[in-house]
């Protein structure tokens, strides 16, 4: 499903690269984790992936990255979004809504799905938060707008899931709750791939771990 390939990336203005010779493969229905200090590189990587990185944000970037054999210098990010979705880190900050429903609508309408009430239905029970499908955002505890920020992204069927530090300022239930989540999402077949510093949680849950240290990914 994802292939990369000699990948190295600098940002613009930068003296030195951030990623370099990136090289693996990740086949579908994985649970991968990415363990590093803060600054590594594993937010950069993740922004390759889904093709935040070149079309967002700009630098030199070498090799490629292929998703489902498509090739993400080429690919359009709303053609990605398809088939790679990004869950970022500070998400509350990120709603482009008030209220849960809408939220999911958002995405759903801005990428011309049909059936929309039915996707929503279906992404809340996914989710387990049918019950706060009218509440406001603002309302929500830190676990319950993470659960709206991975819905509003899985509602638009992606075949994998990017979760950049996930579990950020949560407590050590909501924590574990986001893993269980993410561990039925799994098995459904979404394909995850979750940005981490808690190395506990990841060993626990993900079926294999890529360590990212001073701008190399090891496998």
């Amino acid at each position: 499903m994802i292939k990369v390939s000699d990948f190295t990336f600098c940002y613009d203005g930068s003296a030195q690269n951030t990623l370099q010779n990136v090289n693996f493969n990740i086949k579908p229905g994985e649970f991968i984790g990415l363990t590093g200090n803060s600054g590594s590189g594993k937010t950069t990587l993740l922004y390759a992936l889904c093709g935040v990185i070149p079309h967002f944000v700009k630098g030199d970037f070498y090799g490629s990255i292929k998703i489902n054999g498509l090739d993400t210098i080429d690919t359009p990010p709303a053609e990605l979004a398809r088939h790679i979705g990004l869950v970022m880190q500070d998400t509350e900050s990120l709603f482009a809504t008030t209220v849960v429903e809408d939220e999911i609508r958002f995405g759903l309408e801005n990428f011309g799905f049909a059936n929309i009430e039915e996707h929503i239905t279906q992404t809340l029970q996914l989710l387990e938060i049918e019950h706060l499908r009218h509440e406001f955002l603002k309302s929500l505890s830190g676990g319950q707008k993470r659960r709206v920020a991975i819905a509003a992204v899985l509602a638009l069927q992606p075949q994998c899931l990017l979760l950049d530090e996930p579990t950020g300022e949560l407590d050590p239930p909501g924590k574990r709750m986001v893993y269980e989540i993410l561990t039925k999402l799994n098995k459904s077949g979404v394909t995850i791939i979750a940005a981490e510093k808690n190395v506990e949680l990841l060993n626990e849950f993900c079926k294999k771990t890529f360590s990212v240290e001073d701008g190399y990914v090891k496998i």
